[in-house]
């Protein structure tokens, strides 16, 4: 065989050729009939032979032999710029289903994953060199994206390397991250659920008003940061690592990303998340209409409010935990003064109390006439303000707090029940039995004269006055007293409401409009319904009535879920 025969970098090479010499011929040399170097180039990937034509210069001990084929090559190493350089913007889809901690739960979603490369050097390796000059490159001076990645969904940031303004990028399935709140249920999750199925660029839409939580980095700092709130008490996973209520624009900040909502979108989460709880801002008696909500107007993690003093501008009111809502006050506590006609006209029979509503049977033994009706709609109101509140302890305990007070005028007036609280609606029913109709005629000013007097023998800075003022006929307008009345208790920061109530088939209603317009303008202009406002209304039969008295509760917070970056934590 021929004798050359070398280790190279590419393995060893053995010529496969027969000498040519005779074998009769001495030589020490096995030659074949080969006259160019046969052994293949060193450079990866190049299958051309060296470009000597000494068979044997593998031989050769004059230099370092290395077989070049003597052409360029193409360099086959990655980047070593920084950065990334190439990212698919848009992300590819796949559909997944994640099954979840609650048992039976399961969810379908489409997981969007972003690709990204480091590309080959593009340089080209010179003849008979082993590598170029300077670092690999893809491109000289050519662009590169930012190596950052969002911590929530790994998603790389696509600005240029280097640049000098927050991350960015379209952001992706949230699968560093694990469900935590303050309930360990939600709709159809639980505490330790991963994100997986949440995009970052769409779960904080999804929440409304919200706040994150994440782990305590500083208490001490909590304190003075007016976007975080410690957490004292101690929620999953992880329950003995401290934990902060966070904004939503701290949350975003520390992940160095740019916010992915929009500036409306960002306005909105500054604020606080408190929601009252009316009934009527959570329940629509249409399917097709939603509920118009009320939110704090105050900013997240705001200082609280004195409930006991006025609300900024004068309008809505302050809850007992001390949140501002501009709309009426479901919780606040009342002195609600009931001031009734019982004159002649109240003996007509034209309405009558009904069968289908409480102390009906009381009622039509003496009163089966429209003081009947008149006393079933005020108890009716009482029951349904004490039922609600049951269904609340803090709301239970504040009915205690709100008092009932009843006047009955006709030439003269009487005070058959006089601030007491919500909690006895026996007595309260056998006052109003124990009162028939008397004599013509109506006095409208003895009858808010007296209102005005109750209101300051009892005046309470943290109970709301209103009168209810119903009446079935027409009298002069007490213009003198209702304004000093009114005045009165503005200046104690205590404005009166004044309701009102024509109740019958007359029409003639001018004195009661106009005694409700005096009031109001002692109340601040707004035109929300959902304002406290002093109104008259005219109510043809029983049924209107008892409609028009009502009342409703308290500030609450939904428990929403939070998304929390995956930690290892041992203790």
């Amino acid at each position: 065989d021929c004798s050359l025969s070398k280790h190279i970098t590419k393995g060893d090479y053995h010529c496969p050729n027969k000498c040519i010499k005779s074998y009769e011929e001495e030589h020490d040399l096995h030659c074949c009939e080969n006259i160019g170097c046969p052994i293949q180039c060193p450079i990866p990937n190049c299958k051309e032979r060296c470009q000597s034509d000494d068979h044997f210069h593998a031989f050769s001990d004059l230099q370092q032999v290395n077989h070049f084929c003597g052409n360029e090559h193409q360099c086959r190493e990655l980047c070593e710029d920084d950065g990334i350089c190439q990212i698919v913007i848009k992300p590819k889809k796949q559909e997944e289903t994640y099954k979840g901690l609650v048992k039976g739960t399961f969810i379908t979603f489409t997981k969007y994953i972003q690709l990204n490369e480091r590309l080959k050097c593009n340089k080209k390796i010179p003849p008979n060199e082993f590598k170029h000059t300077g670092k690999h490159t893809h491109k000289e001076n050519g662009f590169h994206y930012c190596d950052a990645k969002c911590h929530l969904c790994e998603y790389y940031c696509t600005l240029p390397y280097g640049h000098a303004q927050n991350h960015d990028t379209r952001h992706g399935n949230m699968t560093q991250t694990e469900f935590t709140g303050e309930d360990n249920e939600f709709e159809y999750l639980g505490v330790g659920d991963q994100g997986t199925f949440v995009l970052c660029n769409l779960f904080c839409k999804e929440l409304g008003r919200h706040r994150h939580i994440d782990y305590c980095q500083n208490e001490e700092i909590c304190e003075k940061n007016q976007n975080i709130q410690h957490i004292n008490e101690k929620f999953s996973p992880n329950p003995d690592k401290p934990k902060d209520f966070i904004s939503h624009k701290l949350y975003w900040e520390r992940t160095g990303f740019k916010d992915p909502y929009s500036v409306q979108e960002q306005q909105e989460f500054t604020k606080c998340d408190h929601e009252c709880s009316d009934e009527k801002h959570h329940r629509s008696g249409s399917t097709s209409v939603l509920p118009t909500k009320s939110f704090c107007e105050l900013q997240l993690f705001h200082a609280l409010l004195n409930p006991k003093l006025k609300p900024p501008s004068d309008n809505g009111y302050v809850s007992l935990d001390g949140h501002y809502f501009n709309c009426e006050n479901p919780s606040a506590a009342f002195h609600i003064i009931f001031v009734l006609d019982r004159s002649k006209s109240m003996r007509n029979q034209d309405k009558k109390p009904i069968s289908s509503y409480p102390i009906y049977n009381e009622l039509i033994k003496k009163h089966n006439n429209r003081i009947g009706a008149v006393y079933q709609a005020v108890y009716y109101f009482v029951e349904t303000r004490i039922n609600s509140a049951r269904t609340n302890q803090n709301q239970m305990s504040l009915a205690k707090h709100n008092n009932i007070s009843l006047i009955l005028f006709d030439k003269e007036v009487i005070i058959p029940f006089e601030n007491r609280d919500l909690t006895d609606l026996t007595d309260l029913l056998n006052k109003m039995l124990e009162q028939n109709v008397r004599r013509d005629g109506a006095n409208y000013d003895l009858a808010i004269q007296k209102a005005g007097s109750l209101i300051e023998t009892h005046f309470d800075p943290t109970k709301v006055n209103i009168i209810i003022f119903l009446s079935g006929g027409e009298c002069d307008v007490p213009t003198k007293q209702l304004h000093t009345i009114c005045e009165q208790n503005r200046a104690k920061g205590s404005p009166l409401y004044l309701y009102t109530v024509l109740f019958g088939n007359d029409t003639n209603s001018g004195s009661l409009k106009e005694m409700a317009k005096i009031a109001q303008s002692y109340h601040l202009t707004n035109t929300s319904s959902d304002i406290l406002q002093c109104q008259f209304t005219h109510t043809i039969n029983e049924i209107k009535l008892i409609d028009h008295f009502n009342g409703i509760t308290e500030s609450l917070r939904k428990h929403k879920p939070s998304l929390l970056k995956k930690v290892e934590y041992t203790q």
